[in-house]
């Protein structure tokens, strides 16, 4: 049992059992996709190998939408800014991301655009999801990827070269995007921080977890934060294991506790979060 956490009796739940209610209750649903790409995991079918020459989109901006099965916890402009700053964007180009989304797909997840025929794809072609990805140039990124906010995220970034090269992208060459960079930087800046994102969980040891100044027991305590408790989570790093808690590991969460001001490090596996943390912030 981990040395910060004092009470051998937890509560009987699993370690992600909050999953979509602290975002429903904080963001709301929305539901948005195609049938059958639910839990498309984030690096599933990511186009990691294809050409980056390559068109990522073909035609204008997506005109319309495929039916709607899927919730997703944001919405919207801002939804492409989480998921974008979750596959590896940041800084300039994560709002860069951000302004190409909203020109191609308006941050629909379930935005498809057709097009005619063009070199290589003589019998036309789709363009899907937030950026758009061409199924014809990019067939590795399957339909269950592309209508999958995070997946289509995450071939965007492989596809740009980690935001590099935006010349795929239709509406980047002619320039369109620029009308929604301004909108962009203020739905990164909604993340906390212009670009880190403001990611909570909450504390499942009881009665209290131990904050400490580096990701291990051996590091001094900076203070505590009690069951229930909302913590601001700022990154994750890996340090000691600790086998106790709702998903034993060596990750290790920068936390803040709004409500006292302590900040320091705690075990990840003693705080809930609506998802993997590191799929949510990034590495300390």
């Amino acid at each position: 049992m981990h040395s910060d956490h004092p009470d051998p009796a937890l509560p009987a739940r699993g370690r992600r059992l909050t999953l979509g209610l602290a975002l429903l209750a904080v963001l709301g649903t929305v539901v948005v996709g195609l049938p059958g790409t639910a839990g498309a995991a984030p690096d599933d079918s990511a186009d990691r190998s294809a050409d980056r020459s390559a068109p990522a989109s073909v035609g204008d901006p997506a005109a319309r939408a495929a039916p709607d099965t899927v919730g997703v916890s944001a919405v919207g402009i801002d939804l492409c800014a989480q998921v974008g700053y979750a596959a590896g964007f940041r800084g300039s180009p994560l709002v860069t991301a951000v302004a190409v989304a909203m020109a191609e797909s308006s941050c629909n997840p379930s935005a498809t655009g057709t097009n005619g025929p063009t070199a290589g794809c003589p019998a036309g072609s789709r363009d899907r999801g937030l950026w758009q990805i061409n199924h014809c140039y990019h067939p590795s990124v399957t339909d269950t990827c592309a209508y999958d906010a995070q997946c289509n995220a995450n071939a965007a970034y492989s596809i740009s070269s980690g935001g590099n090269n935006w010349q795929p992208w239709s509406t980047y060459n002619s320039g369109v995007y620029a009308n929604y960079l301004s909108a962009a930087q203020a739905a990164v800046n909604r993340l906390g921080g212009g670009g880190t994102p403001s990611v909570t969980g909450t504390i499942l040891a009881s009665p209290w977890l131990n904050v400490r100044a580096g990701p291990g027991t051996s590091y001094a305590v900076t203070g505590s934060t009690s069951y229930g408790s909302t913590v601001n989570i700022s990154c994750y790093t890996f340090g000691e294991y600790v086998g106790g808690g709702y998903w034993p590991s060596s990750t290790w969460d920068r936390i803040t506790d709004p409500a006292t001001g302590v900040t320091g490090y705690a075990a990840d596996t003693w705080i809930s979060t609506t998802h993997d943390v590191k799929s949510m912030v990034g590495r300390c």
